[in-house]
């Protein structure tokens, strides 16, 4: 019998990746300040031998992190999608077009009608309003 061999995948392995990248930038951070760029010498290393630490440890984590995010990705199964699958079922239902009934277009008497009605009522406000006023 052949043994499988089974990948263990962190969940947050993408955290880690950022994080290691966000922990570069820092110790990368600390080297620019330091002495052998201030100097612009690498005779003074021994002054930033900390950044310098961090820093390939940094690398050294970030690298390991890519390569194994790289590793696990092909293996992942893909997701399933459930809304895809639900948009799929939906039955569709015979519409009739004009279903909202419309109202029939009023007569030109009909509109001067409305329009003298409005003006009127216009006007019987405007006068109220002047009595009030006086």
């Amino acid at each position: 019998m052949a043994k499988t061999v089974s990948i263990k995948i962190p969940s947050d392995i993408e955290f880690r990746v950022i994080g290691n990248a966000f922990g570069l930038l820092i110790a990368s951070a600390g080297l620019l300040g330091g002495t052998m760029i201030s100097q612009r010498s690498f005779d003074y290393w021994l002054d930033d031998i900390v950044p310098l630490m961090f820093v390939s440890w940094m690398i050294f984590r970030l690298y390991r992190n890519l390569l194994s995010t790289m590793a696990a990705y092909p293996d992942l199964p893909a997701p399933e999608t459930t809304e895809s699958s639900a948009a799929l079922q939906v039955n569709s239902e015979p519409v009739i077009v004009g279903q909202i009934t419309s109202k029939p277009a009023p007569t030109p008497e009909q509109v001067v009608e409305e329009v003298a009605r409005r003006i009127e009522s216009q006007r019987e406000a405007a006068a109220k309003k002047n009595k009030f006023n006086n």
